[in-house]
């Protein structure tokens, strides 16, 4: 049980800003615990960014409740996910100049191009997000946060890293068969609270291994930063196609 927690535990102060314990005891099957309990980090997550939300609209604005609790949102998690924005666009760009893609995602600083892009990035993920809680779809956010972190056990299973992206290996190593159908439950408890669940996962799915490939053909390998990106990407575009579609 306590190897169970600790993996909890770890996910939860690897992927988001909350507290957490401070002393866990990190074994390798801890790593699979604490990717298991990634989709539930963003049901958390959700319910966080949700209950910000309905708290604020008790004394301000609907429209602006709306909006500091999807800025909000993006503190929750550390902007974690939208540092490898940044780092997968310079790298894209670097590639016209025959540079060392992986060097260039490991620098601590980020180029123009990268900024320009997160930039506006964030602000079509605050807009969205904004518009989904205003419009009160909180079902729609839970979806999509959870898919799209549920979608980073399956690719990892099915995506080979670079061999010095330590995390994303550590996983892999984890995300096998029983894992992954362990993983569907989080799928079937969200198609019983909405048929729609399904479709919509699929398609987050479908999307998720579209990006990652399109990133391998172009960088001739994998790692944590184009996970991150992949995740950022199928989270907005969810989002917005969710919207439409349910």
């Amino acid at each position: 049980m306590k190897i169970i927690l600790d993996g909890f535990f770890l996910a939860l102060s690897f992927f988001t800003v909350l507290p957490s314990k401070k002393e866990i005891n990190i074994v390798p099957s801890t790593y699979k615990y604490m990717l298991l309990f990634f989709p539930l980090v963003g049901a958390l997550l959700a319910f966080l960014t949700t209950l910000i939300y309905l708290v604020l609209q008790e004394y301000f604005h609907s429209l602006y409740s709306a909006l500091v609790a999807s800025i909000l949102y993006l503190f929750l998690y550390g902007f974690l996910h939208l540092e490898a924005i940044c780092d997968v666009v310079d790298a894209w760009f670097a590639k016209y100049s025959n540079k060392d893609i992986y060097e260039i995602m490991k620098e601590p600083h980020i180029g123009a191009i990268g900024a320009i892009f997160c930039f506006v990035f964030i602000l079509l993920k605050v807009a969205i997000i904004t518009y989904v809680l205003y419009e009160e779809h909180f079902i729609l956010l839970f979806f999509a946060l959870i898919f799209s972190r549920l979608n980073v056990i399956f690719a990892l299973g099915n995506f080979t890293f670079h061999k010095n992206s330590f995390m994303a290996l550590s996983l892999k190593e984890h995300a096998r068969f029983k894992l992954l159908l362990f993983s569907l439950l989080y799928v079937l408890l969200m198609v019983f609270i909405n048929t729609s669940a399904l479709f919509l996962f699929v398609l987050s799915l479908i999307i998720f291994f579209l990006v990652l490939n399109v990133l391998k053909k172009r960088f001739s390998f994998l790692n944590g930063d184009c996970i991150g990106f992949t995740l950022e990407v199928n989270e907005l575009l969810i989002l917005n196609l969710g919207f439409i579609l349910l």
